[in-house]
C-alpha cells in the first residue's frame, strides 16, 4: 500500500465553495476511486488557501492513469479548474515526502 501526500492551494477567499464541491462530488468519481485501488483520500486545509491531501492507494500510478480517463474525472477537473492555483512551477499540486510514519500492527 502506498501513502501519497501533497498540497494544493485556493484563495482564502474560496474554502468554503471548495469543501461544498466536495460535499458534492459526482459518484462515480469515488467509485472511480475504488476500483482503481485507492483506499482512502483525505484533503484537510489550513484556512490560509494551502490544502493537504493523502490517499493510501494499492498503486498511484496505475490509479492516477485509469481514474484520469473516465468522463468523471474529465468532468470534475473542469469543474475545479476555477478554484486551484498553480505552484511556482506552474503545476497545480505539489508532492509532500513523509518526515514520519507510525502504524500500529494488526
Amino acid at each position: 500500500m502506498e501513502h501519497i501526500s501533497f498540497a494544493l492551494r485556493i484563495d482564502p477567499a474560496n474554502i468554503e465553495e471548495y469543501i461544498r464541491r466536495h460535499d458534492n462530488i459526482d459518484p462515480e468519481l469515488e467509485a472511480a476511486f475504488a476500483r482503481y485501488g485507492i483506499k482512502q483520500y483525505h484533503i484537510f486545509h489550513m484556512g490560509d488557501g494551502t490544502l493537504f491531501a493523502h490517499m493510501q492507494v494499492e498503486n498511484h500510478e496505475e490509479a492516477m492513469r485509469g481514474i484520469a480517463a473516465t468522463p468523471a474525472n474529465e468532468t470534475w477537473q473542469r469543474h475545479m479548474a476555477d478554484l486551484l492555483l498553480p505552484w511556482e512551477n506552474g503545476q497545480l499540486s505539489k508532492p509532500l515526502r513523509a518526515a514520519y510514519a507510525f502504524e500500529a500492527g494488526e
